[in-house]
């Protein structure tokens, strides 16, 4: 199957929920299942790319990684694991922005 990647750079075909409960952001249009644990309508990721700028994903906007990509770190993760995370997903959402 090819990967399916959100417009923040996630792989969201590498979730659990992929194909049962969520297609992906573009397919349910940036409202995953676990908004209301961060009190969001929507995505804000794809609010501000999709929506507000019309790109595709965060990869074809000139401020990569902006603010969104750090204050949105999953208290599960190290400081360290979270930069990690942010600078592959910055270099995958670049590459797809240069096809």
């Amino acid at each position: 199957m090819e990967k399916v990647v959100g417009v923040c750079g996630c792989i969201c075909s590498d979730c659990r929920l992929f194909g049962k409960e969520c297609g992906g952001c573009f397919a349910i249009e940036g409202k995953p299942c676990w908004l209301h644990e961060v009190n969001l309508e929507i995505c804000d990721f794809y609010e501000c790319s999709v929506i507000n700028k019309g790109l595709k994903h965060c990869g074809e906007c000139e401020e990569i990684p902006c603010d969104k990509f750090w204050k949105n770190k999953n208290p599960k993760w190290t400081e360290e694991q979270h930069k990690k995370i942010v600078e592959e997903r910055v270099i995958l959402l670049k590459k797809l922005a240069q096809n």
